[in-house]
Order: C-alpha cells, then sequence, then structure tokens
C-alpha cells in the first residue's frame, strides 16, 4: 500500500456543465471561468477557478454565494468558498448520521470528530491496475472551526438532544430487549448522557423488572445450557437484574 498526502488543490471527479464557460483571463488573476453540475450528486455544483476544478457548494450554498462565471477572486474569497465547501459536505453527512436513529451528543461529536480529523484515504486503481491509497492531509484548525459549526447548526434544528435520545433509548431496550435498569442505566452513560438526565428519564419510563426478568427465563430455559437454574441466576445478574427480583420471578413462574 503506497501512502502520499493529498495537497488541498488536489480533487478528482466528473460533472456535466450546465452553464457556459469563459476564458481564464490574465495570468496571475483568479477567476471563474465554469460553474457546472455534478452528476453523480445533483444537488452540488463544481467550481473552475482558471480551468481548473476547486471546489464544490450545494445548490442553497452556491445561491448565497454571489458567485457567477467571469467574477474574480481574491485569495482569501477563494480560501473562504473552500472551507464553506467543506461545511457544506461535513453537514450533509451529520444529517444522514442523525436521521438513521436518535444519537447522543457524545456520539454526535465523535462521529464528527471521526469524519473530520481522521478521514479514510482515498483511492485510485494506477496505470498497472494496482490500487493506490491517499492520505488526506487534516487542517486541524479548520477542521475544529467546521466542527464547531456543524455542532451548533444541529443543535439548533433540534437534533442534538440527550433527554430525547435518552427517552427513544429506554423505550428500545426496555421493550426490544427487555434489558435491566441497570444495564441501560450503564449504556446511557457510556454514550455520554449526564446523570440527571438518565435519572429523569428512567423515572419517568417505569421500567418492570420482573416482567421483563420472567420474559428473559422463558426464552433462556428453551436452551439446554439454562435448564440448570442457577445458570440462569448467574445470567440475570450479569444483565444487570437484582438477585430479589431474579429469585421472586423464579419462584413465581415454578409455582405456575
Amino acid at each position: 500500500m503506497k501512502l502520499r498526502v493529498v495537497s488541498k488543490n488536489e480533487v478528482s471527479g466528473h460533472s456535466k456543465s450546465r452553464f457556459s464557460k469563459e476564458g481564464a483571463g490574465n495570468v496571475g488573476q483568479l477567476k471563474i471561468t465554469k460553474i457546472s453540475q455534478q452528476i453523480k450528486k445533483s444537488d452540488r455544483y463544481s467550481i473552475y477557478i482558471n480551468d481548473k476544478y476547486s471546489f464544490s457548494l450545494n445548490e442553497y450554498q452556491l445561491s448565497s454565494a454571489n458567485i457567477s462565471i467571469g467574477k474574480i477572486v481574491t485569495k482569501t474569497e477563494l480560501e473562504n468558498y473552500a472551507t464553506e465547501s467543506q461545511f457544506g459536505k461535513i453537514y450533509e453527512r451529520a444529517l444522514g448520521y442523525v436521521m438513521i436513529r436518535p444519537h447522543s451528543s457524545k456520539e454526535i461529536h465523535d462521529y464528527l470528530v471521526r469524519i473530520l480529523f481522521y478521514p479514510r484515504p482515498k483511492s485510485y486503481v494506477d496505470k498497472s491496475g494496482q490500487r493506490q491509497y491517499i492520505k488526506q492531509a487534516v487542517d486541524k484548525v479548520q477542521a475544529q472551526q467546521i466542527l464547531d459549526r456543524v455542532t451548533s447548526r444541529l443543535s439548533e434544528k433540534g437534533y442534538i438532544n440527550d433527554e430525547v435520545f435518552a427517552n427513544a433509548w429506554v423505550a428500545s431496550r426496555a421493550s426490544n430487549k427487555k434489558s435491566s435498569t441497570r444495564k441501560i442505566r450503564q449504556e446511557l452513560l457510556t454514550k455520554g448522557v449526564s446523570d440527571q438526565i438518565i435519572a429523569t428519564v428512567l423515572q419517568k419510563n417505569n421500567i418492570d423488572e420482573r416482567d421483563n426478568i420472567q420474559y428473559i427465563i422463558s426464552k433462556k430455559r428453551r436452551q439446554q445450557k439454562y435448564q440448570d437454574d442457577t445458570k440462569l441466576k448467574q445470567y440475570l445478574l450479569r444483565q444487570g437484574f437484582g438477585y430479589d427480583d431474579i429469585k421472586a420471578s423464579l419462584n413465581s413462574m415454578d409455582s405456575e
């Protein structure tokens, strides 16, 4: 595997032209010469500076950026456009992530750190048919700024809310997994939810642990190894259920 650091200006891609193209103009000028709609992502547009691909923006960003063919831009403006391009891409990925299921603020933060600070190497097939990998350079200052902006935007839109996440998590684990209160609490702590929110949510949901224990017992007793009540008790204890509840549930089911 060959790795090399890719510069900020190294970008590859294919797009179809939507607007007319102009010449690059005077040498030394940074001139927008083409704006084209991308083929694979039709909501994004590639911007060319002096006939070379420079960055891409989504439709909303493009309409807000006051960009047009023939416009002369400064180096600072170009850097700002590139940063805005990266922000748009990361925000779209973050939206996709939070739409899968509710996530805690820690999960979202960890996801953004992973894709911003530790991006996967890009790959290509060389002339000999071998796949090569390009390690992407990371501007840590810019990455942190984008992380903060994306987090702020997600919060404004209501996508980051630990109490909403905790409620969804408790409801799912209690009904689908028949988990114990202790296990659910530990899972939420691992996901960065505060003690105060956990206590509030658990009190609101009021999990019936004995019902969950009896469900697990009836399911596990179908397996030969759990015909032994001692092993069954040990399993339930590992799942976070209390000894008294386990004993009472076993006695209740055995007397039926």
